[in-house]
């Protein structure tokens, strides 16, 4: 009887840390929820400091794809704006 218990409670707590070890990388999606803002450019800091980690870790990759699809969803300015802008720059 204390053989059984003493393996139900070994094999749970192996199934814990494997479980912890092989977590699903974050999606693209979740990046993108503005409730994760914060989470986002955390790892994307993180990530800036590998030259690598797009090509390395998945969860480095999915970061940078939300911020490029989050800068294209920026409202557009209209035309007469920008070229006020260019011209401001222009001097």
């Amino acid at each position: 009887m204390k053989n059984v218990i003493k393996l139900g409670l070994l094999s749970a707590v192996v199934a814990t840390l494997f479980s912890a070890c092989s977590s699903e990388p974050k999606s693209v999606q979740y990046y993108e929820d503005p409730k994760n803002v914060k989470e986002l450019e955390a790892k994307i800091k993180e990530c800036d400091k590998n030259a690598n980690s797009a090509e390395n870790d998945t969860e480095c990759a999915n970061a940078y794809k939300a911020r490029y699809s989050k800068s294209l969803q920026k409202p557009r300015e209209s035309a007469m704006e920008f070229f006020k802008n260019q011209n401001a720059n222009d001097k």
